[in-house]
């Protein structure tokens, strides 16, 4: 009886001992993982009011040195002073905004205070991109809070892909010969007074 006890008690450490030793070699060992594929990260951010225009790349400043550029006419009934032509044989700023963008509100007035130092033969005009967001009421709200005292219309999608409008905050100066001398961002007021020079001569 000794002896069969001494023998399964010896059966008995020596497994206890092997599960030991598996449990320390498997523990010791990093265990596979499955690759890790990047993850698309969604905007929890609320969408821009601008939904008729896509937001991208600004449109690329006509170079004044480069080939003569015609600005494409048209003609937009504005919401304050009737129907608005371009090109008319005037110089023209042309803004394309939309009186829900806090940005355009800035925007708006800083040309506001532009034009109250060019000459009156400069056509100013807004153009609010997004008729299906705004309203007649918050685009001429938006104008008068400003100071920004000049035609006010709502632009459609012909103008918009005629002017290669991508963003809002986006200006053309159209010279009174009907050639387009810049289609781009929002400049700053020196480099746009300059340009309404431009158009003006």
């Amino acid at each position: 009886m000794t002896i069969r006890w001494w023998w399964i008690a010896g059966f008995g450490a020596l497994g206890a001992m092997a599960g030991v030793g598996y449990h320390l070699t498997h523990s010791a060992t990093p265990q596979a993982t499955a690759p890790i594929h990047p993850v698309a990260v969604v905007s929890t951010a609320p969408p821009p009011a601008n939904g008729s225009v896509p937001v991208g790349t600004s449109a690329s400043p006509i170079p004044s040195s480069g080939p003569t550029t015609t600005a494409p006419a048209f003609h937009v009934a504005s919401l304050n002073a009737g129907t608005v032509t371009v090109p008319n044989g005037r110089p023209t700023v042309a803004y394309f905004m939309s009186s829900g963008c806090g940005s355009c509100f800035s925007g708006e007035q800083q040309l506001a205070h532009l034009a109250a130092t060019t000459p009156k033969s400069v056509q100013w005009l807004s153009l609010d991109v997004d008729p299906g967001y705004d309203s007649p009421q918050s685009v001429l709200a938006m104008a008068h809070a400003v100071g920004a005292h000049w035609p006010q219309a709502f632009s459609t999608n012909a103008i918009v892909n005629a002017y290669h409008v991508t963003q809002l905050d986006t200006v053309a100066v159209i010279a009174k010969n009907g050639h387009l001398l810049y289609d781009g961002a929002l400049p700053s007021n020196a480099q746009l007074g300059r340009l309404t020079t431009q158009a003006n001569a």
